[in-house]
C-alpha cells in the first residue's frame, strides 16, 4: 500500500496540470491507513489532493485535471461532493480525492473537507497509548462481522471514524463492547467533553447513537447509525462477552449453514456495476421494503425482508413469510368501538356487505374479516412491482416463489437471503 501510495504521489506532484492551476497544493495520504487502523484485507487507499481555492473550482476542472495526471494508469472516474478517481493497479486500488483546503475545521463544509482534521485527531490520540489502534482494528472487525459497519445508507452502521472514536472514549475494543452491552437508546457519548449534550440531543433527535465529533462539536459523528445497528451491536456485545469467540471476527467467521424460510424473491438483472453502489443498494432497500408493506396491507403472512446485490450484475429482494399459501380469510383491524359513530358503522357494514365477521375486542376495539380474495403471491408480486422502482441498470426480473424451507433454486448468495437469522448470530450459536 505504501508503494502505491509513493506511485499515485509521485506522479501528481509531476503533473504540470496542477502547476499550471497556481496556488497551493498539497498531496496527502487520509483515512484508515494514514491513522493505522486499517484492516489486514483491505487493500484501498485514500489519496487527497488538498488545493487552496473554490469549492465550485474544483468541481468544474477536478476531472479533467486528475485524468490527464494519471494518463496510463487503470482508472474509474467516479462521483461524490466531488468528482474523484480511482486508480487500480497491483491488486490494490486507490481513490484519488481533490478537495478544497480548509483551515480550521470550522471552515470545512461537508465530509471531504473534514477528513484531513479528522486523521491528524485520531493519529494523534492513538499515538498516546499503545496497542490502541490493534483496538480500532479488534472492534472493525467485529463491526464487520457483524454487517453493521458502515455510514451507507442500506447499512446504517458504524463508519470507520465512529469505531475509532468509541475505542478512543472507552480506552479499548472490550472496554468498548462492555458500554455497548448495557445501551439503550439513545446513547451519548462524547469523547474529548466538548458537546453540548442537549442541544446535540435536540438537534438529533431521531438517532439513537449521538457520539460527538471532537472536531466538530456540534457534528453528530454516528448520525448515520440506525436503532436497528445499535440493537445488533449490544445484543453481539453480551454474546461476546459471555463467551468470546474468534468466530465473531470477519475474518473467522466462515460460512456457516443456512435454514430458509419460505417466501417470495425478486432476482433483477442489470448493468449494476455502471452506477454508484449507494445508488443501487438504497434503490433495493426501497424495493424490498416497499413489497414487504404491501403485501402485509394486503393480508399475507410476512414475517421480514431481507436484499442483496453483487454490486455488478444481479441483485434481489426476498419477502419472508410464514407460509406462502394464500390465506382463505383476510383479517382487518378496526376503530375502537367509541369512536365516530359513522366510522365505526362504516368498518361494520363493509364487512357486513363481503360476507365477513366483525367482532369486538378485549381492548374495545373491532375486529374484522372476510373471505380471502387474494391471488398466489408470485401474481400478487408481479402485479405490485409494476409501481416500484428498480435500482439503476435494471434491465429485467424474475419472481421466484418459495413455499417450503428446503432449496428453491436460486443462484449463490441468494439462497441464503432466504434465512433472516443473522450470519454471525448463526456462527456465535455454532461456535458453541
Amino acid at each position: 500500500l505504501e508503494r502505491l501510495y509513493d506511485i499515485v504521489r509521485g506522479r501528481l506532484e509531476a503533473c504540470r496540470e496542477l502547476w499550471r492551476l497556481g496556488g497551493e497544493w498539497r498531496v496527502t495520504l487520509q483515512g484508515s491507513m494514514a491513522k493505522g487502523t486499517i484492516l489486514s484485507d483491505k487493500w484501498e487507499i485514500d489519496v487527497f489532493v488538498l488545493i487552496d481555492g473554490g469549492r465550485e473550482a474544483i468541481g468544474r476542472w477536478g476531472e479533467e485535471v486528475l485524468r490527464r495526471c494519471l494518463n496510463g494508469l487503470p482508472i474509474v472516474v467516479r462521483y461524490s461532493e466531488h468528482p474523484y478517481v480511482t486508480v487500480a493497479i497491483m491488486g490494490m486500488q486507490a481513490d484519488v480525492v481533490p478537495a478544497p483546503r480548509a483551515r480550521s475545521p470550522l471552515e470545512a463544509r461537508g465530509g471531504v473537507e473534514r477528513t484531513p482534521f479528522h486523521t491528524e485527531y485520531v493519529a494523534s490520540r492513538l499515538s498516546e497509548k499503545p496497542c490502541l489502534a490493534d483496538d480500532v482494528r479488534l472492534l472493525k472487525s467485529f463491526l464487520k462481522a457483524l454487517e453493521v459497519y458502515g455510514a451507507e445508507t442500506h447499512v446504517g452502521g458504524f463508519s470507520g471514524y465512529v469505531a475509532e472514536l468509541l475505542t478512543i472514549a472507552y480506552g479499548g475494543f472490550r472496554e468498548v463492547l462492555r458500554r455497548a452491552a448495557g445501551w439503550r437508546p439513545p446513547v451519548y457519548v462524547d469523547p474529548e467533553g466538548v458537546g453540548n449534550e442537549d442541544a446535540l440531543k435536540k438537534k438529533y433527535s431521531d438517532s439513537p447513537l449521538i457520539v460527538v465529533d471532537p472536531v466538530d462539536p456540534e457534528r453528530n459523528a454516528a448520525a448515520a447509525v440506525s436503532r436497528r445497528s445499535l440493537a445488533i451491536l449490544a445484543l453481539a456485545s453480551r454474546i461476546y462477552l459471555r463467551k468470546p469467540t474468534p468466530r465473531l471476527f470477519h475474518l473467522f467467521l466462515g460460512k456457516p449453514r443456512y435454514k430458509p424460510m419460505p417466501g417470495v424473491a425478486v432476482v433483477l438483472y442489470g448493468d449494476f456495476h455502471l452506477y454508484p453502489p449507494e445508488a443501487v443498494w438504497g434503490r433495493l432497500k426501497r424495493l424490498a421494503e416497499g413489497l414487504y408493506r404491501v403485501l402485509a396491507s394486503r393480508g399475507y403472512p410476512v414475517v421480514y425482508r431481507s436484499f442483496w446485490t453483487d454490486e455488478a450484475a444481479i441483485a434481489a429482494a426476498y419477502v419472508h413469510m410464514s407460509t406462502t399459501t394464500t390465506p382463505r380469510v383476510e383479517a382487518r383491524g378496526g376503530p375502537e368501538a367509541w369512536a365516530r359513530v359513522d366510522r365505526v358503522l362504516g368498518f361494520i357494514g363493509k364487512r357486513v356487505s363481503e360476507d365477513g365477521w366483525v367482532w369486538v375486542g378485549d381492548d374495545g376495539s373491532l375486529g374484522g374479516a372476510r373471505p380471502s380474495r387474494l391471488g398466489g403471491v408470485a401474481f400478487e408480486v408481479e402485479r405490485v412491482l409494476g409501481g416500484l422502482a428498480k435500482p439503476p441498470g435494471y434491465r429485467g426480473y424474475v419472481v421466484v416463489e418459495c413455499p417450503w424451507p428446503t432449496p428453491c433454486g436460486l443462484p449463490g448468495r441468494l439462497e441464503e437471503l432466504r434465512d433472516p437469522t443473522p450470519r454471525w448470530l448463526r456462527a456465535a450459536l455454532e461456535g458453541g
